[in-house]
């Protein structure tokens, strides 16, 4: 699969407002170099519990609206915000988009109503059909405040709730939300989650047909998947070893091939669980792994983020294995330089992978930068520097990726 121009939307993650240490020099300077675009604020299901006035007037611990905005400066990136339908008004969500782009003339284009209401997990959960009506008045109020705004509306992966929802909100709504959590928790599995990034295959298109079958005839949605990791709650070690890390590179690879317009990990920091597991890419201060701590997710984002920018191309390899082919993941760019970028993922938890790529134009001096058991705490670093060629050999240790960038 060609992409002509990969969406620098797919690389975004979610930050939470009760994450004081999110405003640390050092979560600044972290989350900085991954070049992630867009954050998502102030993060699943306390969007829709916390009022944003009142939020800025205590000047508490949690991250208010001034601050999550000096903040996104800081590092370089843009918001998503999701408004408080639970607890909320249409009015205070129009309030809440004049302050910002009004008053704080901040330009935030990105804007959802509310998370998640569909679950009995939500305390203010609804139904399709009530959900769409409201959701359509908070829209109409909040575009009169500012009609250049991108509004999403809930959706789930596949369901009577979407139908329900788009016939209030297609003629309004400039795009949709899904999430997508591919483990239940406490079924952790390595090998389903490493293959769980390839079922983005029937899930984007899905989601595609369900938009031209429910929304408004010529209407042009974008999908935003808002939420991803690897388990829905509650989650394991797992989620903060070397397979996670593998998991975020592979997905991060199939939604640049499937080029949806956002996606936001979560997220920068959570906090451990009693199952030994943590969502955060980073670990919190205060935390068993030490302060701020980059966890292979955060290693796996880094990578991702320097291989799939710009082109994506056609990518065939050759194994010396042939049966190991369908435990490897490869993904080719050229990027908006002009240079080429390779990513090698492998799945197999035994068995070594010797991987020949055959890239026209690939030469000159190159960097490796390898994700394994060996570094899969410290990251891979600055690399390995290479002379690359057009026919190129990569030896791949079972459980790793391997990122080859042309300077």
């Amino acid at each position: 699969m060609v992409t002509t121009s990969i969406h620098d939307g797919i690389f975004g993650i979610n930050a939470a407002l009760w994450d004081a240490d999110l405003l640390d020099k050092k979560t600044v300077d972290q989350v900085k170099v991954v070049n992630h675009k867009v954050v998502r604020y102030p993060g699943g299901l306390r969007a829709d519990d916390d009022h944003w006035k009142q939020v800025l007037d205590k000047k508490d611990l949690l991250v208010d609206t001034d601050e999550f905005l000096q903040w996104l400066k800081e590092t370089g990136n843009e918001g998503m915000f999701t408004v408080n339908y639970g607890k909320g008004t249409p009015e205070e969500a129009a309030d809440w988009v004049r302050y910002v782009n009004v008053t704080k003339k901040a330009g935030v284009k990105l804007w959802e109503i509310g998370n998640e209401l569909y679950g009995d997990w939500h305390p203010q959960h609804t139904d399709g059909v009530t959900y769409g009506k409201r959701a359509a008045e908070f829209i109409k109020a909040m575009k009169a405040v500012d009609p250049s705004i991108q509004i999403a509306v809930i959706f789930v992966i596949d369901g009577e709730w979407n139908k329900q929802v788009m016939e209030s909100t297609k003629d309004l709504a400039d795009a949709v939300i899904v999430h997508h959590y591919p483990q239940h928790s406490g079924e952790e599995n390595d090998q389903a989650l490493l293959s769980a990034p390839q079922s983005l295959d029937e899930i984007i298109p899905g989601v595609k047909r369900q938009l031209k079958q429910y929304g408004a005839s010529g209407r042009q949605y974008g999908i935003w998947l808002t939420e991803w990791n690897s388990v829905d709650f509650k989650p394991g070690p797992q989620s903060m070893s070397l397979i996670n890390g593998l998991f975020v590179l592979d997905y991060l690879g199939e939604l640049a091939k499937h080029n949806i317009e956002q996606a936001d990990y979560w997220d920068i920091h959570n906090n451990f669980t009693e199952q030994g597991g943590d969502y955060g890419y980073l670990s919190r201060n205060g935390a068993a792994d030490g302060d701020n701590v980059p966890r292979p997710s955060y290693h796996g984002f880094k990578i991702a983020s320097e291989v799939l920018r710009g082109k994506m191309l056609e990518c065939k390899i050759k194994s010396a294995e042939a049966d190991a082919e369908s435990d490897l993941s490869c993904y080719l760019t050229e990027r908006p330089n002009g240079t080429k970028a390779l990513l090698l993922v492998n799945k197999h938890p035994e068995t070594e992978a010797e991987v020949t790529v055959t890239v026209p134009g690939l030469k000159g001096a190159g960097i490796l930068k390898r994700l394994d058991k060996t570094n899969a705490k410290t990251g891979p670093g600055q690399g390995e520097r290479m002379t690359l060629s057009e026919s190129v050999k990569v030896v791949l240790p079972p459980h790793s990726a391997a990122a080859l960038l042309q300077e």
